[in-house]
């Protein structure tokens, strides 16, 4: 099998060195790593340059996080996708955890989640408290085969947040297949600048995507 790890980023210069990292020092590491800076008006380019032929390196105008994976998918070569975002880390054997717990059936693997706090008192932003590991299906805990995206699409770009929760839904209605692993795989950093916080005004598409799935699923009784 072959992994691609794709890390989108945007203003991510203070985390995003951490985030390559920890996908270059995995045990079982990928087989590519594509860095996707998303229109960054600070140094994240520049961290990124640094790794030189170590990353795939791409580069876009600011479309968001949605936009941002999918050009990551456009450009990767992987049977199998996992996502990193540019402000956590994965542990060591994030990758080869998942792995294992792969079967002849599934089309995803997720493991648990475990978030920290990231001291930016500056910032002037409320964070969210802290929680033990959960297991939940967020895009840097999970293992994808590639060709669920050929069958169910990539991210909602007109998503600024819930674009996750949004695919997961799509994936879950069209007979994906999901499995679960025991073991932390994905430290989440909680932060001023989190996407959930800077997006504070895109709220509602949560709700938009909950309406969206509710419809799916109502077609699909109906027909």
């Amino acid at each position: 099998m072959r992994i691609s790890a794709i890390i989108p980023a945007y203003n991510a210069e203070l985390f995003l060195g951490e985030a390559i990292n920890s996908a270059l020092d995995q045990s079982r590491p990928p087989d590519e790593i594509v860095v996707v800076n998303d229109g960054s008006t600070d140094n994240t380019a520049d961290v990124m340059y640094e790794y030189g032929p170590a990353v795939h390196q791409v580069s876009q105008a600011n479309a968001g996080i949605g936009a941002a994976r999918n050009r990551g998918l456009a450009e990767a070569t992987g049977d199998w996708i996992a996502f990193l975002d540019a402000d956590d880390v994965w542990l060591r054997d994030s990758l080869a955890a998942r792995v294992a717990a792969i079967q002849a059936s599934s089309d995803v693997v997720v493991g648990l989640t475990e978030e920290f706090q990231h001291d930016d008192r500056l910032s002037g932003l409320a964070v969210p408290a802290i929680a033990s590991a959960v297991s939940a299906r967020i895009a840097g805990a999970m293992i994808i085969r590639r060709s669920l995206f050929d069958r169910v699409g990539g991210f909602d770009e007109s998503l600024r947040v819930g674009e996750t929760m949004d695919w997961v839904a799509r994936a879950s209605e069209s007979g994906g297949r999901f499995a679960m692993v025991d073991a932390v795989v994905l430290r989440r950093r909680l932060h001023g600048a989190n996407t959930v916080v800077r997006e504070r005004a895109s709220q509602g598409d949560y709700l938009k995507v909950l309406r969206a799935s509710i419809a799916r699923r109502a077609a699909t009784r109906e027909g």
